[in-house]
């Protein structure tokens, strides 16, 4: 009888048929231990990106690789004694995705590298921001103790697309438990037979009166508390859209528009404003979605013009997960 079900079950839903090849686990670059507690271990650092031409030139990966997704995995060590910067361990992976599976799918590769770290100062738009340098070539905006974000090699930040960024997040948070990948049986079952949803998305924005559109996947638990809005345990990711409106001759900020799968009855929308006072490394700048009657208000810290960090509602960056991270990526609009 199990295997009949289990069969029929398959069939009709290919990921379960995937998660359950898996063992509801992957197999990727982030299978290492966590040293929790050892002084040599400055962080762990996980998180999933495109795999376009930028990124390819900087780690030297084929152009004609059969890739779309990245996962990373960045140790950095330090002096135990005098937590100096020290050594660094990278591994990634890379390969292509399919429709309705996670992760890579197919054609993985896996490569590894390792050298000396150090902390500098300095990207494009913030000469005051800090920076790891990880000798080889690669350098990561520190957007906080828990938020890393890859460089270009003009120090801009890297810009994602609307499934992922180039933001590595600190492990191990406790939103990591509330992925795909780690749900347990019965709420496998209950994932698998949930109805299939759907939210309304507009054209996309363009013109002089639009400041830019930003798009992005992330965790859904964390934001959801932090705007007040109920969603389902099993919640384990949030698609966006944030359309920011400036006056086409001032550019001062007007209005603003939030779309994606927390607002299914409809947009969420306001005024918006440029604030000063994130804890983020990002200049201070803060872009402040006013509150609705039924959400406190939206922060998003600007890491640069292309790319955007959600925050709590103490100013603080929201730490992704090692597949999704809260970050929002520039789409278009005026520059």
């Amino acid at each position: 009888m199990y295997r009949t079900w289990c069969t029929n079950i398959c069939r009709s839903r290919p990921m379960l048929a995937f998660a359950l090849a898996l063992g509801l686990a992957t197999a990727g670059p982030g299978t290492q231990a966590i040293s929790v507690g050892d002084p040599s271990v400055f962080g762990v650092f996980a998180g999933s990106s495109p795999c376009g031409a930028p990124i390819r030139q900087l780690l030297g990966i084929p152009p004609d690789a059969a890739a779309d997704l990245m996962q990373w995995r960045l140790t950095l060590y330090q002096d135990a004694a005098t937590r100096a910067p020290s050594r660094y361990e990278l591994r990634y992976a890379y390969g292509s995705t399919a429709p309705g599976r996670p992760g890579i799918a197919s054609n993985v590769r896996t490569e590894a590298r390792q050298g000396q770290w150090t902390a500098g100062t300095g990207t494009r738009s913030n000469p005051d921001a800090v920076v790891y340098e990880l000798g080889g070539g690669l350098s990561l905006y520190a957007v906080d103790a828990g938020v890393l974000h890859v460089l270009n090699p003009d120090r801009s930040l890297m810009i994602g697309n609307g499934g992922w960024s180039f933001t590595l997040n600190r492990m191990p948070q406790p939103e990591a438990t509330a992925g795909w990948m780690w749900l347990s049986p019965v709420t496998w079952v209950r994932w698998l037979f949930r109805p299939e949803m759907s939210y309304p998305i507009g054209p996309l924005a363009s013109g002089p009166s639009v400041y830019g559109v930003f798009e992005g996947r992330s965790p859904c638990q964390a934001i959801a508390r932090e705007l007040q809005l109920p969603v389902d345990p099993d919640c384990a990711k949030v698609k966006w859209r944030v359309t920011l409106y400036q006056d086409p001759a001032t550019r001062a900020p007007t209005t603003y528009k939030v779309e994606g799968s927390l607002y299914r009855s409809g947009a969420r929308a306001g005024s918006w404003t440029v604030a000063q006072g994130s804890r983020a490394g990002a200049g201070n700048v803060v872009y402040q979605l006013a509150s609705t009657p039924a959400e406190p208000a939206l922060l998003l810290a600007k890491g640069d013009d292309n790319v955007l960090f959600l925050l709590d509602r103490n100013l603080d960056p929201l730490i992704g997960r090692d597949d999704f991270s809260y970050t929002l990526n520039r789409r278009s609009g005026a520059m």
